[in-house]
């Protein structure tokens, strides 16, 4: 981190021209939006995103050749500890690069002049879930210490909202250090005190700024921020995280909001093509799943691979074409108990040719490969779990903690629990699991059902009905909800549910099924007829 405070206040004092090489997804944006607008006015300074269609992920020759011949200094944001070849073409031409990522590193280290990665060998940094936005933000703090006439406090403080959505929308884990970066960031939002393009979006979204949550950066306003980079140009999210101007902000918003729409419905399409091609292939038998198509959107195969994740219990990699030859790109994502960037490297190892370039993290990974090797891909990516789980089975772990009393499963205890927050990756919202009787059931529009339900409760407290809403994702067609009258065994959690000023307890299914049949209890005043098959024996 000295070493690359250091250059910056050099390329300051002597006005080096600066390119911020940034990622495509939130991450990314907000990292650039962050470094840029500490080093605007600082020195000339300016920030690109590669197109994800024609140029790839992160630095490669082909940006070098764009920003040459005037660049003096890059800086990557949320990639750059595997661009090898970018880096490299950058020295050529002169450049110092200065590398930020959170990435893991491969056994290569690119030829920087400064890498700054909580995750590379060797760093005492001890919060190794740090996402790329965190990390620059980390090196304008340095900035800020060492030259504090060029960045103020206020200035460093004033981004923590952005680190905040970041740290939520790129699913690091939520360990000690990133619930304090959330915290602070949301904590700042409610005071009314957030960056103008994010507030143009929770506009959109219609977000209660005084009661924002970690799941609103998570549900609404990242998807429409991602959208950018999926299918049009994440500088259209990054000019908006930084502008000033309020129409310029409306303006950008409901673009989002309009990209966002279409993403939806892009990948609707696609989800239900790759479905169908897992279905015609479901007697394959194998553990990790792999899909592709020429013809799909690159810009939404993460999101794919991960609902066939969900749908099916089993990781899952989505390929599209690249338009670049034999060339084909795609995303996966993985379950708890397989490490997928790990496993992309022990393929690697063993199979050299196949992939093209990969990296990433343990529960998501990206990779290019010759469209040609698909089938050796799909056998070694299947090779490589069967060695690693010997099984070849990795399943969902739903950790419950445990069944409420009427007297707790209240509007109080979900109002506690919000408090302890944010929740998230690695630090998750209670979950709890109780018997209800349904009072009444409905299919509302978009697919889920909303519920009344009565807790079955042994205390001598009253159970009240209470309201639940079950979004059934991954289901193609909702099914019916279930009848009044049925008794059901649901995880759900608790929610505050705020609506034109009021609060009520909700709960949110996290799965839901027929319960069994209540254990009767003797006394010496019952019996019970032994029966089978609906007759008495010896009928």
């Amino acid at each position: 981190m000295k070493e690359a405070v250091a250059w910056i206040a050099y390329a300051v004092r002597h006005q080096w021209p600066t390119v911020i090489v940034g990622d495509y997804d939130v991450d990314g944006a907000c990292a650039s939006a962050i470094l840029r607008g500490s080093l605007s006015g600082l020195l000339p300074v300016t920030s690109i995103v590669p197109n994800r269609f024609t140029e790839g992920y992160g630095l490669t020759p082909a940006i070098v050749d764009r920003i040459a011949p005037e660049t003096k200094l890059v800086i990557t944001v949320d990639n750059g500890v595997s661009a090898h070849a970018g880096v490299a073409a950058a020295k050529q031409r002169g450049m110092t690069v200065l590398v930020t990522d959170h990435h893991l590193p491969g056994p290569l280290r690119p030829p920087a002049d400064v890498i700054v990665n909580p995750n590379q060998p060797g760093c005492p940094f001890p919060w190794k879930s740090t996402c790329g936005t965190a990390v620059a933000w980390y090196l304008v703090l340095a900035l800020h210490q060492t030259h504090p006439h060029w960045i103020g406090r206020e200035q460093v403080e004033s981004q923590i909202d952005l680190v905040a959505l970041a740290t939520v929308a790129d699913l690091v884990k939520l360990e000690r250090n990133n619930r304090v970066l959330v915290a602070n960031g949301l904590r700042r939002i409610r005071e009314g005190k957030i960056n103008p393009g994010l507030s143009g979006i929770a506009t959109m979204a219609q977000i209660e700024l005084s009661t924002i949550r970690e799941q609103d950066f998570a549900f609404k306003i990242g998807p429409r921020l991602n959208a950018a980079g999926r299918l049009a140009d994440m500088q259209t999210g990054i000019h908006l995280l930084l502008s000033r101007d309020a129409e310029q902000v409306e303006r950008w918003s409901r673009f989002l909001e309009t990209v966002n729409a279409q993403r939806k419905e892009v990948q609707a399409q696609i989800e239900q093509e790759a479905v169908e091609i897992v279905n015609g292939m479901s007697d394959s038998g194998d553990p990790v799943l792999c899909v592709g198509s020429d013809h799909w959107h690159s810009g939404v195969v993460g999101i794919v691979a991960g609902k066939l994740k969900e749908r099916f219990e089993r990781p899952a990699f989505v390929l599209t074409a690249t338009g670049e030859g034999d060339l084909a790109q795609g995303s996966g994502r993985s379950l708890d108990g397989w490490h997928l960037r790990d496993a992309l490297a022990r393929l690697d190892t063993e199979h050299p040719g196949i992939l093209q370039r990969y990296g990433g993290h343990a529960m998501a990974a990206g990779l290019s490969i010759p469209k040609s090797r698909f089938d050796a891909f799909r056998a070694g990516i299947n090779g490589v779990l069967l060695e690693q789980v010997p099984t070849g089975a990795l399943h969902r772990q739903v950790h419950c903690d445990g069944p409420l009393s009427a007297a707790e499963c209240t509007l109080e205890m979900a109002r506690a629990i919000e408090a302890a927050g944010p929740w998230g990756q690695g630090f998750p919202e209670p979950l709890f699991e109780n018997t209800f009787v349904v009072e009444s059931a409905r299919t509302m529009k978009g697919g889920h059902w909303k519920l009344h339900l009565r807790l079955e409760d042994s205390s001598s407290v009253p159970t009240n009905l209470v309201e639940a809403v079950h979004f059934l994702d991954g289901k193609e067609v909702a099914p019916e909800p279930p009848p009044s009258g049925l008794r059901i065994r649901a995880q759900y959690r608790l929610q505050v549910n705020r609506w034109q000023g009021r609060e009520a307890l909700q709960l949110q299914i996290h799965s839901a099924y027929p319960a069994p049949a209540p254990v009767v209890a003797l006394t010496s005043e019952s019996s019970l007829t032994p029966r089978c098959d609906g007759a008495s024996p010896g009928a």
